[in-house]
């Protein structure tokens, strides 16, 4: 699916991403929690857990490109 990042505007690409994951983590009462995600939300949660560990969507893009200001590939 394609992706796109505030973090390098106006690049886009083609990333490989599971269709579902499963995220454990603690609430803010530091209580274990759960989360299972799929689709769109799945890969939400992998863009920006990659962000956390330093990773942008660049470096695991299949094919990038950049839009012109007109909406057209360069």
């Amino acid at each position: 699916m394609e992706e796109g990042c505030l973090s390098v505007p106006g690049l886009y690409g083609l990333v490989e991403r599971p269709e579902s994951v499963v995220l454990r983590g603690y609430n803010r009462y530091a209580k274990p929690i759960t989360v299972k995600a799929d689709g769109i939300l799945a890969r939400v949660f992998q863009h920006e857990i990659d962000h956390l560990n330093g990773i942008l969507f660049i470096d695991k893009a299949k094919k990038l490109y950049k839009l012109e200001t007109n909406g057209r590939n360069l």
